[in-house]
C-alpha cells in the first residue's frame, strides 16, 4: 500500500514538473509510468483496489496540470515564459476617435432607419451609429448621447421632434 501512495505522489509531482520544465514528454512519460506501477500494484491487491486508483489517476491528473499551470502562472519564470495580454483598463479607449466625443449632445437627422444600426448625419458629416435600443425613423432628429470608442450611440430628440 506504501508502494501506491508513494509512485501515486511520485506521479503527480512529475506532471507538476511536466507542465512547469521543458523536458519534451520525459517527465511525462516518468508520470505514465509511476501511475501504471501504482495501478498495477493496486490490482495486485484486488480488482476493488485497482478500479479505485484508475479513478484516483483520473481524477490526479487534470488537477496535477491545472496546479501546475497555476503554480508556473506565480513564478517569475512563468511571468517570462507566458504572455499577459493588456488589462481592461489600457484597452479603454483603444483606436477611438477623440473628436468623436465633441459630438455629444449635438442634434443630427438620421439618413437611415436606426432598428438600431444605420447612419446619422450631423452637421456636414455623416456617422455609422446605433440607437439606445429603440428604433429611430428615417428623417427622425437624434442626438448624441455617448461615445462609446468608435461606436456613436443616439437617442430620438424629443424636443426637436416635437417643435417642428
Amino acid at each position: 500500500m506504501t508502494l501506491i501512495i508513494v509512485m501515486f505522489m511520485v506521479a503527480t509531482l512529475l506532471i507538476i514538473a511536466e507542465v512547469m520544465f521543458p523536458s519534451f514528454g520525459l517527465l511525462g512519460m516518468l508520470a505514465a509510468g509511476s501511475f501504471l506501477v501504482a495501478i498495477l500494484e493496486s490490482f495486485t491487491m484486488g480488482d476493488q483496489q485497482g478500479y479505485i486508483a484508475v479513478g484516483a489517476a483520473v481524477v490526479v491528473i487534470p488537477c496535477a496540470i491545472a496546479g501546475g499551470s497555476y503554480i508556473l502562472n506565480h513564478t517569475p519564470l512563468g511571468n517570462r515564459l507566458i504572455l499577459k495580454g493588456p488589462d481592461h483598463e489600457q484597452l479603454q479607449g483603444q483606436g477611438a476617435d477623440k473628436s468623436l466625443a465633441s459630438f455629444v449632445g449635438k442634434i443630427g437627422m438620421a439618413q437611415t432607419p436606426l432598428a438600431p444600426g444605420g447612419t446619422v448625419e450631423i452637421g456636414d458629416i455623416t456617422f455609422s451609429a446605433v440607437s439606445h435600443g429603440e428604433f429611430i425613423d428615417q428623417g427622425t432628429p437624434v442626438r448624441v448621447i455617448q461615445v462609446k470608442g468608435n461606436r456613436v450611440v443616439v437617442a430620438s430628440d424629443k424636443e426637436t421632434d416635437s417643435s417642428s
